[in-house]
């Protein structure tokens, strides 16, 4: 028996090695063959097989035919591809198989630029699952597309009035509101009254800093500044300075207390600088023709930030109908005084003419990096599209380095940041959105909300405040509950729109 075993063993290798040599052979010659020729012997061999062998040779060949292109890639080239695939389509490519989710899910460098592309991560960190996080952005943008995002809430005012919410301002978890001579003051993690106090004259505008100072422009045309004593569960104001020196209606006003400065422009085609922590007069500037109806202080710390224009000097902006103007002036001073030399402040001035069309103007003028953002329309009909754009111009080379073309008409220009930007369009009777959020890269709106109407109370929409605005540079700052925006509106209301709590969204 184990003679014939050995016999059998020596014949089958044997035989096998002679069908080797025989099918090496077969196969060279094949190759010689033109493709006609190779079909048809293909075809004839397939002819003489069995069923069973076709079914097998069916589901053998399949893997050869049917071979997936995207496996064989190398990984540089897998990325080069998805590089140019949008981030949605790329998660509908991982649900295709297991094996294109783990090719597509390792390209850790192609979900960072998705993620960039959609104003998450500009700040990189290497600890992080970017895909993960691309799909929190794509809910998050997903929410801000449908509204989804945002939540709304009514806080009955009427302790300050029963009609309209003349001011408001944000700072530091508190909102500020005020009608009349009544001025209230929340806290925004529950939206509880802590403090409530009356002022002496009308308020036309306020501006809080840091909780801890608050300042009135009045309609008499004088200022006054309180220092406010804010805990958890109350408030107290007590009247610090009252300035005088203005003879129109109070429009806007910027204080700072690192370079003890209030700056305030009026009626009166003036702005003023006073010392915040005396009352006096410091500096007139006299150059505007018009309403002065936005300020803005630029003090340089001693820690830049996106707000400083020039290094060893403070600036301050203000804006009239037909032009935005920019001041700066040394930080240093012979005196010692903490705000600098503003003795020749005005031969600095940079001026950017606005061109306004029948008078038309749009309010909300930004300053950060070096450029300044504002909206350039002009008046179209009722039945037309908007044809509003939002420009970014450099103030060192004084050229335009960003123009994005909305086809909207635009009320305010409410924030801006490096990635999006906040604009409100005027007021539709429809549910379509007039609070839109923009990417400053495309040009489109990414999403929104409808909001209802908040009558003007100064040109520059005093009854309205945006909330936190870290969430425009990325949207890795977006935090649940945070406050987006606030309205004054009739009967002693203030409607709040914050964030909506998705725990865990953009965690990575």
């Amino acid at each position: 028996m184990m003679e014939n075993a050995g016999t059998s063993s020596v014949v089958n290798t044997h035989e096998k090695e002679k069908f080797q040599k025989w099918l090496c052979v077969v196969t060279e010659a094949f190759k010689v063959l033109s493709p006609e020729q190779q079909l048809t012997t293909f075809y004839t061999l397939l002819h003489q097989c069995s069923p069973n062998q076709r079914y097998n040779f069916s589901k053998q060949i399949s893997g050869i035919l049917c071979q997936d292109i995207l496996i064989s890639l190398p990984t540089e080239l897998l990325e080069k591809v998805c590089h140019y695939i949008d981030a949605k389509s790329l998660v509908s490519a991982c649900c295709v198989s297991k094996e294109w989710n783990g090719l597509i899910s390792s390209l850790s460098e192609v979900w960072y630029r998705k993620c960039y592309q959609m104003g998450i991560g500009l700040m990189k960190q290497d600890a992080v699952n970017w895909k993960t996080l691309c799909l929190a952005a794509l809910k998050q943008i997903e929410g801000l597309h449908t509204g989804s995002a945002f939540h709304h809430r009514d806080i009955r005012a009427s302790c300050l009035s029963l009609e309209q919410i003349t001011g408001l301002d944000y700072c530091d978890g508190f909102l500020i509101a005020s009608a009349d001579d009544q001025v209230g003051i929340w806290r925004t993690d529950d939206y509880e009254l802590i403090g409530l106090f009356s002022v002496p004259k009308r308020i036309s505008c306020l501006k809080v800093q840091d909780a801890k100072m608050l300042a009135f422009g009045h309609s008499s045309g004088h200022i006054t500044t309180w220092n406010l004593d804010i805990c958890k569960e109350s408030c107290r104001a007590s009247l610090c300075w009252e300035y005088y020196g203005h003879t129109g209606v109070i429009m806007s006003i910027s204080l700072s207390t690192d370079i003890d400065l209030i700056l305030t422009g009026a009626t009166d085609f003036m702005a003023k600088v006073w010392c915040l922590s005396t009352g006096s007069l410091v500096k007139t500037l006299s150059c505007h023709s018009h309403w002065v109806i936005q300020v803005t202080l630029l003090p340089t710390l001693d820690c830049l930030n996106s707000r400083t224009l020039y290094k060893g000097k403070h600036s301050l902006l203000t804006k009239t109908r037909d032009h935005i103007r920019i001041f700066s002036w040394p930080k240093e001073s012979k005196n010692g005084k903490i705000f600098g030399d503003m003795n020749e402040v005005e031969k600095s001035v940079i001026e950017i003419p606005l061109n306004p069309v029948h008078n038309f103007y749009t309010p909300g003028c930004y300053v950060q990096h070096g450029k300044v953002s504002y909206v350039k329309q002009s008046m179209v009909k009722d039945d037309e599209d908007g044809n509003a754009e939002i420009v970014c111009e450099s103030l060192a080379t004084r050229t335009r380095v960003c123009e994005v073309y909305l086809r909207e008409k635009v009320r305010k220009l409410l924030a801006i940041g490096e990635k999006f930007a906040l604009i409100l369009l005027p007021h539709s009777r429809t549910n379509k959105y007039n609070l839109l959020v923009i990417d400053m890269s495309s040009g489109n709106a990414i999403g929104g909300c409808h909001l209802p109407h908040s009558s003007s109370t100064t040109p520059d929409l005093a009854q309205i405040v945006v909330g936190e605005t870290g969430w425009l540079d990325g949207l890795e700052q977006l935090k649940p509950n945070d406050m987006v925006i606030a309205l004054g509106m009739l009967n002693g209301q203030i409607r709040v729109v914050k964030w909506q709590d998705h725990r865990d969204r953009l965690t990575g």
